[in-house]
């Protein structure tokens, strides 16, 4: 490999039973070089899930540069497409409740009699066995179980899909740890991964702390949770509102002072009534000027204040030099993954038949798959 190669050029990463988890490692692994082939519901079959709120969630930033195959995997066709498939990737990806790989003969079993060094990582909602294996669930009940949605104050939609999009970054660092493995050893290994797995993680202050105690820590209880008015989100006059974060002195010495409050700062861990005052100082600070004004009180002031940015906002910032990429159409852009290795270049997107040409299918082959309903017409 030469050093401007891309650390995952010439592996194939087959896709199958993909929920969002999966796209956003998908889009990772992309990112780093390998060639993704999403194995899609043929059109024949069934309507996509999700068909109904597409307009409302767009996902080229994720499946741009990515290839796109419909199968039946019900089919004896689309199931022996798909082993054949497989033989060709270093690693497959499947989200399917526990069970149904199996059942469609497209399990880590069946797979790696064909390819000892296969990694195959299975992405469910609480894993491969136990008692909610079978339970179905998504970004909401994820964060809601795991006790993060629990510990939120004000209680409510958290507004992004965090347990999913960690659930992502999570498989595909462990892909790539497993091909790492895999090209040292030769043998691949089957992935358990779970999206309740990655926000039990970010708990772990919130659960040691009641293993020691055992107390359970809720809103209000820590400065993460809306104890204190120097860690917390204020409203301001036009509807608006400023979030201030100054956990070191340094910062919550300078927040004070900006405020017009500097007798504040020695009293950063105050409680009961000294408390109750530094709430009222904070919230009148705000709450009597525009989210414009509040924010210009901290030009050249180092407090860890942010204004909260709606989409728009966020879209002419420039934090998009970071967060922003072209998509092949030149107008199109997309969302950048956290992958902060050169990007590997987005690859011409194939579909149904063009994938299966791209693996040695022949045209007779493919002819016999449509005609069966194994194989999707498009191209």
């Amino acid at each position: 490999m030469t050093q401007a190669e891309p650390p995952l050029a010439g592996s194939v990463v087959l896709s199958v039973g993909h929920t969002l988890p999966g796209l956003f490692c998908l889009a990772m692994l992309r990112d780093l070089g390998a060639e993704v082939v999403r194995v899609e519901r043929a059109a024949q079959t069934n309507v996509a899930p999700y068909a109904a709120l597409s307009g409302d969630f767009p996902i080229r930033s994720l499946t741009a540069g990515t290839h796109a195959v419909g199968l039946d995997l019900k089919t004896d066709g689309g199931r022996a497409t798909f082993l054949r498939l497989s033989r060709e990737a270093a690693a497959v990806l499947e989200g399917f409740r526990p069970g149904v790989a199996r059942r469609l003969g497209i399990d880590y079993t069946s797979l790696c009699r064909d390819h000892e060094a296969l990694v195959y990582a299975s992405i469910s909602g609480y894993g491969q066995e136990g008692p909610a294996s079978q339970r179905v669930g998504h970004d909401v009940n994820y964060l809601a179980e795991t006790g993060v949605l629990g510990l939120a104050n004000p209680m409510g939609l958290p507004g992004a899909t965090f347990a999913d999009g960690l659930a992502g970054a999570s498989a595909a660092l462990n892909v790539v740890a497993a091909l790492h493995a895999a090209a040292r050893s030769g043998s691949g290994q089957h992935l358990d991964l779970a999206i309740v797995d990655a926000p039990l993680f970010l708990m772990a202050t919130e659960l040691e702390s009641f293993w020691r105690s055992g107390a359970a820590r809720g809103p209000g209880d820590t400065h993460l949770t809306g104890r204190t008015p120097w860690y917390a989100v204020h409203r301001t006059a036009d509807g608006g509102a400023v979030a201030v974060g100054a956990v070191e002195p340094v910062f919550h010495r300078a927040l004070c002072g900006a405020i017009g409050h500097p007798d504040l700062a020695a009293s950063q861990h105050a409680k009961g009534d000294e408390l109750d005052r530094a709430w009222a100082a904070f919230g009148e600070a705000f709450a009597t000027r525009t989210r414009d004004q509040a924010m210009a009180l901290f030009d050249g002031v180092d407090a860890c204040a942010s204004p909260v940015l709606s989409t728009a906002e966020v879209a002419s910032s420039t934090l998009m030099q970071r967060a922003t990429r072209e998509g092949r159409a030149r107008e199109e852009l997309l969302v950048r993954s956290p992958v902060r290795l050169p990007l590997a270049p987005l690859n011409p997107e194939r579909r149904d038949a063009e994938v299966l040409a791209r693996f040695a299918f022949t045209k007779a082959e493919i002819e016999d798959l449509v005609r069966s309903g194994a194989l999707a017409g498009g191209s």
